[in-house]
């Protein structure tokens, strides 16, 4: 008993558009870490900007920090929805190439190459502010050390 030929057409549709939707899932992932980290950023600074305490040389270090932070971590989450929107135009063109709807096979190239380039860029934009965090809690703990051994 062989399988129609309208099955076989629809299974390789479906295995055609398939492998993009990964690329999709896992770029969602680092979006929503992205924005969980950004989130936290933000009630830092918000909580320190509540205080209303003078603006102490400590004060402003910390809060120049975390506007790196967050100036990495927004950019980093613009990037990784480009890369997410040119993953779903390549789906798109996947589906639409396979229903045999005339799009040009360029696209494809250029939508893919467009989330592979803004997922790298929005993973490098992390990067950052994982070093950028890294060195103010190496400086945090230096600063802590040296007031326990004053003391």
């Amino acid at each position: 008993m062989s399988t129609p030929p309208i099955i076989s057409d629809l299974a390789v549709i479906v295995q055609t558009s398939l492998a993009p939707v990964f690329l999709l899932a896992g770029t969602a992932g680092f979006v929503s870490i992205y924005t969980t980290r950004l989130g936290k950023v933000s009630d830092r600074l918000n909580e320190i900007a509540d205080r209303g305490q003078p603006q102490s040389p400590m004060l402003r270090l910390q809060l120049a920090y975390l506007r790196r932070r967050a100036l990495a971590l927004e950019a980093a989450v613009a990037l990784g929805v480009v890369a997410g929107i040119c993953t779903g135009g390549a789906i798109l063109n996947l589906l639409a190439g396979a229903l045999a709807v005339e799009l040009r096979q360029e696209n494809l190239f250029w939508y893919f190459g467009g989330a592979i380039v803004s997922l790298i860029g929005s993973l490098g934009a992390f990067l950052f502010e994982l070093v950028v965090a890294g060195r103010n809690m190496l400086r945090q703990m230096r600063m802590d050390q040296d007031t326990v051994d004053e003391e």
